[in-house]
């Protein structure tokens, strides 16, 4: 940050760049159109402002473009007089064709330090490009224009506004006289009402200033609000302070002044806005040195920028590090900073920036359109209709007899997975809070495996064929990762980068089983629900989102509940709620549902029993679910050693309930009934066995008796 600043002479800087308007009957309408169009000072004082407060462009940013392809298209159709197309409204019916649009407007648009179109969050408002008329002839705008006793432009003028922007939710809109659309930097205007407007700014120019003066120190300053002692702080600032020289800034109800002080700015508001008094400080020093000349101690008081507290954190990692399932461990770690966002290397045409890989690239458009081509290849690319947002990550791979598959990442934390030659449009998958920022595919010796992070500390993983999930918690600064063949994942970010080795066994204990449910044709369900369902719920079950967890449960539960008869795709997911209830496998430990899970097994199981011991012709799931049910013999062994309980009761019940499927049953329960210290799973392996005076001996260490008699019956 440069070094000290004195906003108290900004309205010095502004007065010497700003236009003349005062001066308009002094000059030649030509002398006036130069003097107007000489706005690179303007700009200049622009950014010289936003780097002042800390703003950078972010390198992974993708730029606000006022026009898609199709609408500069339908433009210029329009200028040549040509109709609209048949197929759809008009998207030009609120815009005057025959209105130029003011050069300081195209030219705010193309600065490439623009932090509007870099970073739009910051803003809270919505672009018009074509600026629209009030009244707006299409009926959507709902301000009226100018009354005809206006003082803004002069009698017979045109009273019309050409609105060019708008507050989020179009509460206020701006707009230059449509009488100046001819001048290259108009006045700008402002809404108050539905029917008034006043004057915003004395031109496109300085209205684009004013609007970062109102933003950026907001994101990137230190903050303190005015107290109880607000009026005596307001009589100092106005009698110590100067203005910095703009109009009062009007936006929802507010009337807002701003005065210039060393290193900080204060807003005054005397219309009905939030909060009266705020100031804001590129330094918190700044802050505590403008408090004590007012007489005040801010020191317990000020807030912490949003852009400290949402910046970039180091990373943590270290080698060595593993997580208790051994799923991960570190390699290395480097503090060589790491891209993210989109890769862009060329496709070869130059016109695009595409992420390749191999022979296949794939691009994103400014309006989200996911372009895909193999560059081996002189075909047209393939197209997809636009997605809602731009994309922030991409990554693409060519998979083997099935084609191109495309992962798109995007501003509203949504990911995608597009195969282009299936002919369908892209599948969200995964949906978080913040913006996606890295993703990546890869062809394993297990199979295609996507990583993707969201910048809040967690890296998903994906087993595609399975699809089977696994969040791995590796701390902060990653906001990108890359995954190379051998399942070696390197994450990182600003602040450097590790190299982490994965375990496939590990991450997706339950792969080969999710494999096997999604590949069995004829599995039902007890409902009429579709057993191709039943993947998707039972990975919900490991969701982080604990409402999310229970929603899936309770669609399984409708699916799968054996109180409607037994049906296969309940014994197919049987092994997966085992692993579940017993804390084994990806994220199970923090499973928000492993009790209800681990229930609907014991459940599961007690139905089993009208299973044959071999199935016929017509009920070959039967087989399938032997099969699956002798592989849970190791999670059973583990649930007996478990130091909780009610593991360990749930364990001697599932044995018992099993023992027609293993001889191994018997030895278990008996070892379990003699021996195990725990009088809970001592009387559960009894009354599996069939000891009928086990009963009371589960009531008497706090069983309730409705409870034991729905336990299973050894025979």
């Amino acid at each position: 940050m440069s070094g000290m600043i004195d906003y108290g002479r900004f309205g010095e800087r502004l007065r010497s760049v700003m236009p003349r308007w005062d001066d308009r009957d002094r000059m030649s309408e030509d002398e006036f159109a130069a003097h107007l169009a000489d706005t690179a000072p303007r700009w200049e004082l622009l950014r010289r402002f936003q780097e002042e407060w800390g703003y950078e462009l972010p390198e992974d940013a993708v730029p606000w473009q006022r026009w898609s392809e199709s609408e500069h298209r339908q433009y210029l159709r329009r200028l040549k007089g040509e109709a609209a197309d048949e197929a759809g409204d008009d998207p030009f019916e609120s815009v005057d064709l025959s209105l130029p649009v003011p050069a300081a407007l195209d030219e705010w648009w193309e600065l490439p330090f623009n932090s509007f179109t870099h970073s739009p969050r910051l803003y809270w408002t919505n672009p018009e490009y074509p600026p629209t008329l009030r009244p707006d002839p299409g009926g959507y705008g709902v301000a009226d224009g100018l009354p005809d006793d206006t003082a803004l432009v002069p009698a017979g003028a045109d009273r019309r506004v050409c609105v060019f922007k708008a507050e989020y939710e179009y509460c206020n809109e701006w707009g230059y006289p449509a009488a100046e659309a001819g001048l290259p930097d108009p006045r700008v205007l402002v809404t108050v009402s539905e029917r008034e407007w006043v004057l915003q700014a004395g031109s496109l120019s300085e209205f684009f200033l004013q609007l970062a003066v109102q933003r950026l120190p907001a994101h990137y300053g230190w903050t303190v609000h005015g107290d109880d002692d607000t009026e005596r702080i307001v009589a100092w600032v106005r009698d110590e302070l100067p203005t910095l020289g703009f109009q009062p800034w009007r936006e929802l109800g507010q009337h807002i002044t701003v005065y210039g002080a060393p290193d900080a700015l204060v807003f005054h508001d005397t219309g009905y806005g939030d909060v009266e008094l705020t100031v804001h400080a590129r330094t918190a020093e700044a802050l505590e040195a403008l408090g004590a000349r007012m007489g005040l101690d801010w020191s317990d008081r000020i807030l912490t920028p949003t852009a400290v507290e949402e910046a970039p954190k180091p990373i943590a990692l270290q080698p060595g590090d593993t997580d208790e399932s051994g799923r991960w461990t570190v390699l290395s770690t480097s503090p060589d900073p790491m891209e993210s966002g989109i890769a862009r290397p060329s496709a070869g045409d130059g016109a695009d920036s595409w992420t390749v890989s191999g022979t296949l690239a794939v691009t994103c458009d400014e309006d989200g359109t996911l372009r895909a081509r193999r560059l081996d290849s002189d075909a047209d690319p393939v197209l997809v209709h636009p997605q809602a947002e731009p994309a922030t990550a991409l990554a693409c791979i060519e998979l083997p007899d099935e084609g191109p598959l495309v992962a798109s990442g995007h501003r509203d934390g949504t990911l995608q997975l597009w195969m282009p030659d299936s002919g369908d449009g892209p599948l969200q998958v995964a949906r978080q809070r913040p913006p996606l920022t890295g993703l990546a595919l890869t062809a394993s010796t297990t199979g295609t495996v996507l990583a993707a992070c969201w910048r809040d500390d967690v890296v998903a993983l994906w087993d595609i064929a399975s699809g089977e999930r696994a969040d791995l918690d590796l701390g902060p600064g990653i906001t990108t990762v890359h995954l190379d063949a051998d399942l070696r994942l390197t994450v990182g970010g600003p602040s450097g980068r590790a190299v982490v080795r994965l375990d496939a066994d590990a991450l997706w204990p339950a792969r080969e089983l999710m494999l096997r449910v999604i590949s069995f044709e004829n599995a039902t369900c007890a409902t009429d629900g579709d057993p191709e369902d039943v993947p998707r719920h039972l990975a919900r079950l490991l969701s982080r989102d604990a409402d999310d967890a229970r929603r899936a449960f309770a669609e399984l539960e409708m699916l799968l509940s054996p109180e409607r008869g037994l049906c296969s795709a309940a014994v197919l997911a049987f092994v997966y709620l085992t692993q579940i209830g017993a804390a084994v496998g990806v994220g199970a430990h923090h499973c928000h549902v492993r009790r209800e899970a681990l229930g609907l097994a014991l459940r599961t199981v007690r139905a089993m029993d009208t299973i044959g011991t071999r199935g016929t012709a017509e009920e070959r799931w039967h087989t399938v679910a032997r099969e699956m049910l002798a592989e849970i013999g190791p999670v059973l062994a583990d649930m007996l050693q478990e130091e909780d309980p009610t593991t360990r009761t749930a364990g001697a019940l599932l044995v018992a309930a099993l023992r027609q499927w293993d001889d191994r049953a018997d030895g278990l329960l008996r070892v379990l009934a003699a021996g195990d210290p725990d009088p809970e799973v001592a009387a559960a392996a009894a009354l599996a066995l069939g000891d009928a005076a086990a009963v009371d001996v589960l009531v008497s260490v706090g069983w309730e008796r409705a409870d034991v008699d729905s336990l299973p019956r050894g025979r």
